[in-house]
Order: C-alpha cells, then structure tokens, then sequence
C-alpha cells in the first residue's frame, strides 16, 4: 500500500495541473467530442456525453485532488506508525541500559573483601557472594565471629 501512496503528492500534483489545462483550453474537449457527433444523433444522451466529455478534466482532477489527499493522511500515518515502532524499541533498549547501570550502582555502593572470610578463597570479579561456599563478601554484612 505504502508504494501506492509513495509518490501521490508529485503525481496528485501534476494530474490536477494537467487537467486543469486540459479544461481551461478544451484540448480534450474538441479531440473527444468530434467522435459523439459523428456517431449519435441530437437527444439526451448527446447532451449528456456532451456534458460530460467537457466536465472530464475537472472530475480527473477532482479524483487527483483525493488521491493526493489520501496520500498525504496514510504517509503521515504510516510515518506516526514507523516512529512510534522506533520509539518502543529506543525505550526498550533505554529501560535495559538503565537496569544494567541500577545493577553496576547497587554493586558499587558496597565495599567487599578480595577474600572469603569465611573460606579464604579469592573473590571473583564482579561478585558480591562467594562462589565456593556462598558466604556474602559484602564488608559489614558477616558478622565476624572473634571471641
């Protein structure tokens, strides 16, 4: 659809002009009208082809008028759609980075042994528990056991 719509300001655009020429000048009037009056006699279909062979141009451009403006709402409307799909996704990717930079926070706001205090093996990096015997390497956390 959206390849339909792509170009309908530029052609919306020339179609109005070109009618509006045609009508203005009765090109397609005077090319179109010797045909009927060779063919049928006076009445009322007569008056009516007549009619509408000379009102043509403007009904074109009142269809080229519609289409341009059909156009125009479903590209904005396809562009609101794009966007709003972008913007999702930027507040996706946002909401990730943010919960990545709460966890590194909490992390930071701790200071920890570089050894287990309860088994004396070394920390790794970027742990707050140990991975040998699970015992919190958080400072102030354990309670030290001296007596």
């Amino acid at each position: 659809m959206k390849r339909f719509f792509k170009y309908s300001h530029i052609i919306g655009i020339i179609g109005i002009v070109v009618n509006l020429i045609l009508f203005m000048t009765n090109r397609y009037y005077e090319l179109v009208i010797p045909f009927f009056e060779n063919t049928m006699e006076d009445g009322y279909l007569f008056t009516f082809i007549d009619y509408l062979t000379y009102l043509t141009p403007m009904i074109f451009m009142v269809l080229f008028l519609a289409y341009l403006i059909a156009g125009r709402i479903y590209m904005r409307n396809h562009n609101l759609k794009v966007e709003e799909q972008e913007t999702v996704k930027l507040v996706e990717k946002n909401n990730e980075i943010q919960k990545s930079l709460d966890e590194k926070a909490e992390f930071l706001k701790h200071k920890y042994y570089t050894n287990c205090p309860n088994c004396g093996a070394a920390r790794q990096e970027n742990r707050n528990v140990c991975v040998f015997c699970g015992a919190s390497l958080i400072i102030g956390n354990n309670k030290d056991k001296k007596e």
